[in-house]
């Protein structure tokens, strides 16, 4: 995969590689090209409503746990949000469009969070953590949270009950 920058000097934005022919298309979403990264756990999300999020979702850097993240159909907003206390980007948040043409793979780490909303019906999300199972669990923030002050680009159509009660920062 090629490397094409960072977020907060930690999260990655790589490119996914992909062949076409006769077939159709193959993708490439992960490989040993992520320094660090080795997938245990992978879920395909599949959106059918223009609208529906997750997050915000994360580990602290004391238990750390990587994943990463593309859409291989539709179009989401991925949302990454600096966690850690000690950064100067604290509570500071970037976006990122990801789309099924762009190929773009986002390696969220720990101490970063993560949140996702998709941009058309049925959009296809591949998400792989480097955990799995009870080990794989993860903290939520509410994306309401005015402390972060998350803008989101289109008003929340689907979301799930943990995330709707998800705690605000103290």
């Amino acid at each position: 995969m090629e490397l094409i920058g960072k977020v907060f000097d930690s999260a990655v934005i790589l490119k996914r590689r992909s062949r076409v022919d006769d077939r159709g298309v193959m993708t490439v979403v992960n490989d040993e090209s992520i320094d660090g990264f080795r997938a245990k756990e992978t879920r395909i999300y599949s959106m059918n409503v223009k609208g529906t999020f997750f997050g915000i979702h994360y580990r602290d850097e004391e238990d750390p746990m990587n994943r990463i993240v593309t859409v291989i159909k539709g179009r989401g907003m991925d949302y990454l949000v600096d966690l850690r206390k000690n950064s100067p980007t604290y509570l500071k948040w970037e976006k990122l469009e990801l789309t099924e043409e762009n190929a773009l793979v986002v390696l969220v780490p720990s101490g970063i969070g993560h949140a996702f909303l998709s941009l058309e019906e049925n959009t296809i999300q591949c998400y792989s953590t480097d955990r799995s199972g009870k080990d794989g669990y993860i903290k939520t923030l509410n994306h309401l949270d005015e402390k972060i002050g998350l803008q989101l680009e289109i008003p929340v159509a689907a979301i799930s009950d943990y995330d709707i009660t998800a705690p605000y920062l103290c």
